[in-house]
């Protein structure tokens, strides 16, 4: 009997093991890539092909759909998700033939979802590098009351919604614990989702788009928490949770004490100015890999360890900087497409069945999008902010994006809900942000002169000849520019009875960051925080620093760092100008230094420039540095002036200014006084107040100037334009500064008639004139003055 037994078994083995074997050898070989058309294969029947051709489809549709909807105010991640969803099953998916035969077949689900995955990682990892720990500290006012209320309340809302139907919601499959996570998800505001879209809107550096980002901070370190305890909580025993609290924190000591020195290691390595290594670079774009590859074995979500991998990297430059712009284009373009698409394969229309549900769950979203609106309205009208500014905070509150898809595509993944709530909830998120982007884009407008008292518009008029300071905002981008500066300052005659007052603000452009700053440069603090963040900045304001030293009269210098995309960057100037009352603005040329600043930053400074002219409350001046700055030493400082004054408000702004000048026995001043014949006999309405107070103006000049062996006043009439330029250029001699208003009230030396003849239009006809190679040989600095457009005639029309 017990051999009969044993033989049986030894039969049973050696039958699993021929199975066995038969199961390994008759596995079919499935290929990847087609052999070519010529071979007769269809290529869109090879997995590889086929992700290739969707890649491509969804990128053409994606982008056509950003051209069609910017202009309505969309963002790209609408865009983005509805081109996912009219690939889908929702659309051109629910086609039969499209679905087998040309995207839909299920070939290529495990290639394009693991890319779509990896798209994900590294697209966490860039929001983490972008994401300023010092965000938590901005002290934007009523920050907090604005986060926690706007939390809170949908919250409460929410949850009562969730806990009262969750049992007759079809699809909701998750526990106790994760109808928490819905209801905090619902009503968190994630802040590189905000953060993004204001980006977008041009909308970073505004006052709402500041205090909407602040808010959202707060919420971040809510969201962070219970991210951490829920990845925690939804493993299966205490055993298991326990384990992965304990990875965890390796997972996050390891990040801190071993990968954190390695990467201030190479940044200490990489010289001042200079980009990192590719080789470094190479391999912190690596690092994502490995850290979502330990993520994934402790237990966590593999978005984990690229999440604090991008925490514990300085952002901005050198190496923050230089990840975000030699990964993130490759990440946002081809990637994430991948990963849009997926989920636009999930959300399925057709899929809804129980519209009994269906009600339920609108009813859940709708009143939880309303509370959090409620919520954020109301509480920013307690803070005295305006109605409609306090509707387009709690918009730009309410807005979703990548993050809140990453985590519903997380709650499928684990199977809390099913296809049908995924679609509800992704295609609720989408229409809430398609509702709010245009809203927030095309309602929101900054405050402008018009809606603020008068007195906010200023000019250097304005300022009384016995002011007890005169202040000045200096913008400058690197520190060539900062010697003629500092010229201009000293020319500007400090003395006792007013000092001069100068802001000077180091312009930086955002990159490998999401948070626009304006941070106020303070020498003794930085000193004991050495870090390489502020660097630069130190070194150029140790050349104020010096300056002071050896300055004929009183001179405050308040440095600034200004962190901000250029296409907004103008609006935290003007914020910065309007506390502190400056009536002058002086930023450089976009040519200045072209071989320092390179071809790409010359056309983002004119446009601020062009901003600045555009939007300024008060008098800006552009310095175009041609030639060298004025000698300056502890005992000895030149510096020669010449003036044009043709006539009209930028001209009596430089007459102002030239006028402060005057008092200051280093200087030497030339104005020439230029008339047309013609305008003297025919002037229309306009003309003759302008001309009134043109002769007013410099009445007062010559009278406060009698006895100035240092000013040589010439006068000079013309028949034409023709003469006039002639004039202009006959006037040459050995200046170290040309000062000349931008428009003129002769119209026929405005920009719009004379477009051909200028090259550079922010200067106008005549700073044209002056700044180009054939005027001194193209080596004489210019200044080219131009009043704030908000005034009008008559405004603010006091003495010298």
């Amino acid at each position: 009997m017990d051999v009969l037994k044993l033989g049986g078994t030894e039969m049973i083995n050696r039958t699993q093991t021929i199975l066995a074997i038969r199961r390994t050898v008759c596995v079919p070989v499935q290929l990847i890539d087609s052999e070519g058309i010529w071979f007769k294969n269809n290529p869109l029947d090879f997995p590889y092909p086929l992700m290739l051709f969707q890649i491509i489809l969804l990128v053409l549709i994606s982008r056509a759909l950003y051209c069609l909807l910017r202009p309505l105010g969309q963002t790209k991640f609408v865009c983005n998700l509805l081109g996912g969803i009219i690939l889908g099953p929702s659309l051109l998916g629910h086609n039969k033939a499209l679905r087998d035969k040309l995207m839909f077949g299920g070939k290529e689900v495990g290639l394009s979802d693991t890319l779509a995955r990896v798209g994900v990682i590294y697209s966490v990892f860039l929001i983490s590098v972008k994401y300023d720990m010092a965000t938590f500290k901005m002290k934007a006012k009523n920050g907090w009351k604005i986060s926690l209320v706007g939390f809170l309340f949908p919250s409460a809302v929410t949850s009562s919604l969730v806990y009262t139907n969750a049992s007759t919601i079809s699809g909701l499959s998750g526990g106790t614990f994760f109808l928490l996570a819905l209801t905090f998800s619902l009503s968190f505001t994630y802040f590189p989702v905000v953060a993004e879209a204001l980006d977008e809107l041009n909308l970073m550096t505004s006052e709402l788009g500041q205090l909407a980002m602040s808010s959202a901070t707060i919420n971040d370190i809510i969201q962070w928490i219970f991210t951490v305890v829920h990845l925690i909580v939804i493993q299966r025993s205490i055993n298991y949770g326990a384990k992965t609290l304990v990875s965890l924190l390796a997972l996050i000591l390891f990040t801190v004490f071993v990968i954190q020195p390695v990467i201030k290691w190479i940044v200490k390595r990489t010289p001042e100015g200079q980009e990192v290594k590719d080789g470094y670079v190479i391999a912190m774009q690596l690092m994502p890999l490995v850290m979502a590859f330990l993520s994934d074995i402790i237990g966590m979500r593999p978005e984990a360890g690229p999440v604090l991998l991008g925490l514990v990297v300085p952002n901005g430059p050198p190496l923050g900087a230089a990840l975000v712009q030699k990964t993130e284009f490759v990440v946002s373009q081809i990637f994430l497409p991948l990963f849009f698409f997926r989920v636009g394969l999930t959300v399925n229309v057709y899929s809804v069945d129980d519209w009994s549900s269906f009600r339920k769950l609108q009813l859940m979203l709708t009143m939880s999008y309303v509370a959090k609106i409620i919520a954020v309205t109301v509480i920013a009208l307690c803070c005295k902010i305006r109605l409609r500014n306090a509707f387009l905070l709690s918009m730009m509150m309410s807005m979703k994006g990548l993050i809140e898809l990453i985590v519903y595509d997380a709650w499928k993944a684990v199977k809390d809900i099913d296809e049908q709530f995924f679609t509800h909830i992704v295609l609720s998120a989408l229409v809430m942000t398609m509702i709010a982007s245009p809203l927030v884009r095309f309602m929101y407008t900054p405050p402008r002169a018009s809606e603020t008292i008068l007195s906010r518009i200023r000019n250097i008029q304005s300022m009384p000849s016995n002011s007890d300071m005169f202040r000045i905002l200096c913008c400058f981008h690197n520190e060539e520019s900062i010697p003629n500066i500092i010229s201009l300052l000293e020319a500007s005659n400090p003395t006792p009875s007013s000092p001069i007052y100068a802001y000077v603000v180091h312009a930086v452009e955002l990159v490998g960051r999401a948070v626009p700053r304006l941070v106020a440069f303070n020498t003794e603090k930085q000193n004991k925080k050495y870090t390489r963040q502020n660097l630069a900045t130190r070194q150029m304001v140790r050349a104020f620093d010096n300056y002071l030293k050896i300055s004929s009269g009183p001179v405050i210098i308040q440095a600034y760092t200004m962190i901000a995309p250029y296409k907004c960057m103008h609006e935290s100037l003007f914020r910065l100008a309007d506390d502190k009352f400056v009536p002058l603005i002086i930023i450089p040329f976009h040519e200045n230094h072209p071989g320092v600043v390179g071809p790409s930053m010359v056309a983002a400074i004119r446009h601020f420039n062009a901003n600045v002219q555009l939007y300024s409350r008060c008098t800006v001046g552009i310095l175009v540095v041609r030639g060298m700055s004025c000698p300056l030493s502890s005992i000895h400082f030149s510096c020669n002036v010449a003036l044009f004054f043709i006539g009209g408000a930028d001209d009596r702004e430089a007459l102002a200014f030239t006028a402060r000048m005057s008092g200051n026995p280093n200087v030497g001043m030339t104005v020439f006084r230029i008339a047309l014949r013609s305008k003297l006999k025919e002037r229309n309405e306009e003309e003759q107040v302008d001309a009134k107070l043109d002769e007013s103006l410099m009445d007062e000049f010559r009278l406060r100037n009698i006895g100035n062996d240092l000013l040589d006043w010439r006068e000079i009439e013309v028949d034409d334009n023709v003469q006039l330029m002639d004039a202009v250029m006959n006037s040459q001699g050995s200046y170290d500064l040309v000062m000349v208003g931008r428009r003129h009230a002769d119209m026929t030396l405005r920009d719009e008639e004379m477009t051909e003849f200028v090259e550079n239009a922010e200067l106008g006809v005549i700073g044209d004139i002056v700044a180009s190679s054939d005027f001194c040989g193209g080596q004489v600095n210019v200044l080219v003055i131009q009043e704030s457009r908000e005034l009008g005639y008559g405004a603010f029309r006091s003495g010298l």
